[in-house]
């Protein structure tokens, strides 16, 4: 095939199957009473209409961001990484032990030592997994699904006993969190950019450069995969084991550091919040951004445009299912089974496309 016409394909594939996941949704928008494009057209006019809107989805796509990332490039090499969601939450505890513990250094030191403490305790709760796939074989969905739940119990020990804030005794309502970080360890937010820029973003929209971090992590990772040494040993890798052995390339080595990069950029993922709007580490921190980040690793083709793409279409869902919560009466639950008819078309819609250019490609080389 030509790879003109490829490109286009691809390019296109993905929109046609949210289009069609739009359509099913609005059939069960109807289902429930609602005309659908009175809801659709809230949720735009919601999400898009107003300046502060356009910030909280950029600030809620962030940790989608990384998480996303983490899991695409598990999925570049066949590793299928699902403890995203615990390694997400190990890091933004790491961080906010170190956010607080240090609170005379410098911001230019602080802020970026709090940051790698979050890919130290990816990292970390990556080790294991990765370590028992390679010595023993086994592995790293089942091993990844466990230690999600053991982090949950672990985490929930730290931060209501040796961890626990003991300020907060004789409050009237104790939470059980971290103490608050210095203010040397919190992100900047980008209101100062906005000022200079003469854009009106208000106050309560914590979107902070955690977001630029993102994105420039995903052109870091494309440029690793794809041209680089040691991302054609990955590539190679994933192609063929048996004949990337044959070849002179260390297997291990490479599935080793791959799952290190992948779990240490999951480390990332809370700390867009923690580092600003929350200021601390709970048990009740938001859940779920590594789960969703399978999702958004999959409807972004593993490449890391692709997730940032993804990511914004979450952020995006999100936002505008407040619009229709609030405005237009929809329950939530509805936007939750939008964003899993969106991902089964893509899947379903990557695997057509496939097909069809193994089939051209048959026919060519007739």
């Amino acid at each position: 095939m030509k790879r003109e016409r490829l490109f286009w394909l691809q390019v296109a594939t993905p929109f046609i199957a949210i289009l069609f996941a739009f359509l099913i949704g609005a059939v069960i928008v109807v289902a429930i009473g609602k005309n659908p494009l009175y809801v659709f057209g809230t949720m735009l006019a919601f999400a898009f209409g107003q300046i502060d809107s356009l910030g909280l989805i950029l600030f809620r796509a962030t940790p989608y961001i990384f998480t996303g990332l983490s899991v695409a490039i598990g999925f570049q090499l066949g590793l299928f990484n699902i403890g995203a969601e615990s390694q997400y939450k190990v890091g933004l505890f790491t961080a906010a032990v170190v956010g607080y513990s240090f609170p005379g250094l410098p911001a230019i030191i602080h802020i970026p030592l709090t940051i790698l403490a979050g890919v130290a305790g990816g990292m970390l709760w990556g080790l294991l997994p990765i370590v028992l796939k390679l010595k023993r074989g086994v592995h790293e969905v089942i091993s990844t699904i466990m230690l999600n739940y053991t982090a949950v119990s672990l985490l929930h020990y730290l931060l209501t006993g040796p961890f626990l804030d003991q300020n907060q005794i004789g409050a009237t309502q104790r939470i059980m969190r971290t103490k608050f970080i210095a203010d040397s360890a919190r992100i900047p937010t980008v209101h100062g950019l906005t000022k200079l820029l003469h854009i009106p973003l208000p106050n309560y929209v914590h979107l902070n450069y955690m977001f630029f971090i993102g994105i420039a992590l995903c052109a870091a990772i494309y440029w690793l995969i794809w041209k680089t040494p040691f991302g054609y040993e990955l590539r190679a890798v994933a192609g063929n084991q048996a004949a990337a052995q044959a070849a002179g390339i260390n297997v291990k080595r490479t599935m080793f550091i791959t799952f290190m990069l992948s779990a240490g950029i999951a480390g990332l993922a809370g700390l867009s919040e923690m580092m600003t709007s929350y200021g601390y580490m709970s048990v009740d921190f938001p859940s779920g951004y590594g789960f969703t980040g399978i999702a958004v690793a999959l409807l972004g083709k593993n490449n890391p445009f692709g997730v940032i793409l993804a990511a914004l279409l979450f952020g995006f869902l999100e936002r505008g299912a407040e619009g229709i919560q609030v405005i237009a009466g929809v329950p939530q639950e509805v936007i939750t089974i939008l964003q899993g008819i969106i991902i089964l078309s893509v899947v379903v819609a990557y695997s057509i496309l496939s097909r069809y250019i193994r089939i051209q490609k048959k026919k060519e080389a007739a």
